[in-house]
């Protein structure tokens, strides 16, 4: 009986190392996402349009329509954006259900880095926002919820 005590804890505790490796490998990936987020915001493709429409939409409330008309003059700088970032629902055929999780967990702190740009910049309520915008269900707003409230976004 005391054999199987000992093989059950060996057992276990190659599994919990293992789980730890994979939880690593999965937290390497988002760093390096992290390090790699929006770099394409310094190419010359973008840059100059940021220059001009960044400090406009600092004092714009998300979504609204003075928000959506600064955010169409970026024009080819935005559709540059969206063709090599995937943690944009733009990016997808099929947006937001295409993207993996770890495009989806960029899209989240994304959005919630973008709130602080905005005076008003509330991330609960851009998720509300964002159902409608990307044509996402309420399932998935709440999904969302969940995930920033369990990583410390909300």
């Amino acid at each position: 009986m005391m054999k199987w005590k000992i093989i059950n804890f060996i057992e276990t505790t190659k599994h919990k190392a293992w789980l730890a490796w994979y939880i690593l490998k999965t937290c390497r990936a988002l760093l390096w996402r992290a390090t790699l987020h929006d770099l394409s915001k310094y190419s010359p493709e973008e840059a100059p349009y940021l220059e001009k429409v960044l400090p406009r939409l600092r004092n714009l409330e998300y979504g609204s329509d003075e928000y959506k008309e600064a955010i169409a003059s970026l024009g080819p700088a935005l559709k540059h954006h969206y063709f090599i970032n995937s943690h944009h629902p733009e990016y997808w055929f099929s947006g937001i259900a295409d993207m993996s999780l770890l495009d989806q967990m960029e899209m989240l702190c994304d959005w919630k880095a973008a709130t602080r740009r905005h005076k008003t910049g509330n991330f609960g309520q851009s998720l509300k926002i964002n159902e409608e915008r990307f044509k996402y269900s309420f399932r998935k707003t709440e999904q969302f919820h969940r995930d920033a409230t369990e990583i410390g976004l909300l």
